[in-house]
């Protein structure tokens, strides 16, 4: 099957109204070619005065051709053709006065046809105007001189006069039905092209939906992998005598379920696109709260008008949010206390972070081994952080980058 880019469709359409056009000046040009060597032939052995113009067109149309098939480009041949056979039909109407001229108005038509049909509005326009133009100021000023040709006329010009009709007349129809048979062959070659779109639309829908099944699995195992550890170690946990090696595992157990929520969540999802920011941090805050020392209430507020994060900048950013308030948790509440979270979009690639809890830190920030991760995090994130205290609490300012460059 073939593919198609997004741009295809409208490429391939012009190139085909090109090469429609390219196709239709040469059948157009052929025939009209034809009809008027024809004509030259019959005037030349009727020793008819017109013989000089129908041969004049007949080479000019033939150098059309020639330059049709060297040079594959119609417009420019299309208006040479159009102006030097318009002169011609002019002429022929001014510098033979006694004649009826009424044939030339048929062969103005096939010229007008053909300039709207290949050139434009522009150039039809041009062509009818002049053509009307030119005929009207022959019919008002010089037309009235020829009024005794009814009385002269002879039947083998008349017997011509039909013949020309004729010819015209089949050439307007040639042109008409031309343009449509391209309008019809335009009409299929949008619906094959719309038909194998749609296959192909089908087809990456059918595929990404595939990849979508994979990857939500791949999230499941990872999840129940580090599920897996995290029932290891707390097996492990109970053997061990120290509190302070039983709260490192603790520790380590709420880390790796901060990451395995980012795989729950993106296992949940029908779109892998992107994850839901401020749900995935409301999650973690309410577990980690739930599984934290505090003996009390603690409130959390989580604001955010980022819509994103990037799949490298997800997991450093729940690891610093789990650090953040783990030691709130440890460290700054004896009862109760609020958490409130806020992140916003700083430019195109980076966002801010605030946090701030409302307790008082009973141990200096740079001593916990919680805000060293916080400063191996935030480099992660190729960013920078700065924490202030004072009475109504403690404030985080982080500026971070959503997909961090390694």
């Amino acid at each position: 099957m073939e593919s198609y880019s997004a741009e295809m469709p409208k490429n391939v359409l012009a190139d085909f109204q090109e090469k429609a056009k390219f196709s239709f000046v040469w059948r157009i040009t052929s025939v009209f070619t034809l009809a008027v060597y024809l004509m030259a032939l019959y005037t030349y052995l009727m020793e008819d005065r017109f013989f000089l113009y129908y041969l004049t067109v007949g080479i000019i149309t033939g150098v059309g051709l020639l330059l049709l098939h060297f040079f594959k480009k119609y417009k420019p041949v299309v208006q040479g053709l159009l102006l030097t056979t318009c002169a011609v039909l002019n002429v022929s109407i001014y510098t033979i006065p006694d004649a009826l001229h009424i044939q030339e108005a048929l062969w103005m038509v096939v010229l007008i046809l053909t300039a709207f049909f290949t050139l434009g509005n522009v150039w039809g326009t041009f062509f009818l105007v002049v053509n009307t133009l030119l005929y009207a100021i022959y019919y008002n000023f010089l037309f009235a001189g020829t009024a005794n040709l009814r009385l002269t006329i002879t039947p083998d010009v008349l017997f011509f006069m039909s013949i020309e009709f004729t010819i015209s007349m089949f050439l307007i129809g040639f042109v008409m039905y031309q343009y449509s048979l391209i309008n019809r062959y335009a009409i299929t070659y949008t619906t094959e092209a719309y038909e194998n779109l749609i296959r192909e639309k089908q087809l990456v829908e059918h595929q990404n939906k595939e990849k979508t099944v994979l990857l939500q699995e791949i999230h499941h195992r990872v999840k129940n992998n580090l599920q897996v550890i995290v029932s290891l170690l707390r097996i492990q946990s109970r053997d061990l005598k120290s509190e302070e090696a039983k709260n490192s595992f603790q520790d380590a157990i709420t880390r790796i379920l901060t990451m395995s929520l980012i795989h729950q969540k993106l296992y949940e999802k029908d779109s892998l696109m992107n994850l839901d920011i401020k749900d995935y941090i409301s999650t973690l805050i309410k577990n980690l709260i739930e599984t934290g020392s505090t003996q009390g209430n603690v409130e959390y507020v989580v604001t955010s008008s980022l819509k994103s994060v990037g799949t490298k900048g997800i997991v450093p950013l729940g690891l610093i949010i789990n650090e953040l308030v783990s030691n709130s948790l440890k460290h700054a509440f004896k009862t109760s206390g609020k958490i409130e979270l806020t992140l916003t979009p700083d430019g195109e690639d980076g966002f801010k972070m605030t946090y701030y809890d409302n307790g008082r830190w009973i141990e200096n920030d740079s001593s916990t081994f919680g805000t060293q991760l916080i400063e191996i995090f935030t480099e992660q994130l190729d960013g920078s952080y700065e924490r202030k205290s004072n009475d109504e609490g403690t404030y985080y300012y982080f500026t971070l980058k959503k997909e961090p460059v390694e």
